[in-house]
């Protein structure tokens, strides 16, 4: 079988090639993580998905990448065309908290042949979702100074001058203890 594409979890492991994949047909690979990587699939952030050379792929294909955590459905993360040959994607997988285990349940990446046009579209989701995000962040923002709504001044509120730097720290602690805590609930 010759090398097509690879993939490695950044910090974590070195490039695994889709030798190492089952393929499940012609144009579909699966990696089982825990068993081929590591079972602490928490510690998994980010993976990079490349092409092993150029022209491996008609210019009008592209290789979808999907993550897979127990009985959750394939969720789409990122591709990989002749024009685009690498990426690294966030992995965020579903159904895994930040201090879980996987445990029998298993962890898969999954690697598809997709027409190009259909993969840009899902792309426009991700970056919709990286656009909530944000949305997400900057409400927890406003929720925090809102705390502080002791003092007003007509319509603004008077808020201490280390309050950014209060947040954030606040901020980085909540989400070194959880990455997902802001998209888990769907309060906005």
């Amino acid at each position: 079988m010759a090398v097509v594409f690879g993939v490695f979890f950044v910090g974590h492991s070195f490039p695994v090639t889709n030798q190492f994949f089952d393929q499940a047909d012609p144009t579909h690979w699966v990696l089982d993580v825990g068993s081929k990587i590591t079972q602490q699939i928490s510690d998994l952030k980010d993976v990079s998905l490349f092409l092993a050379q150029p022209n491996v792929l008609e210019p009008h294909l592209a290789l979808g990448l999907y993550v897979k955590a127990g009985s959750s459905d394939w969720l789409y993360r990122g591709f990989v065309s002749s024009a685009h040959p690498s990426e690294v994607m966030p992995l965020q997988w579903p159904g895994i908290v930040a201090s879980g285990l996987v445990g029998t349940s298993p962890a898969q990446i999954g690697v598809s042949v997709e027409p190009l046009n259909e993969v840009s579209l899902k792309e426009g989701s991700r970056i919709a979702a990286k656009e909530d995000f944000a949305k997400r962040v900057a409400l927890n923002l406003y929720h925090f100074m809102s705390s502080f709504e002791t003092q007003q001044a007509g319509n603004q509120v008077v808020v201490p001058a280390n309050c950014f730097e209060r947040w954030f720290t606040k901020f980085q602690e909540k989400f070194r203890r959880d990455p997902d805590f802001l998209t888990r609930t769907d309060s906005t």
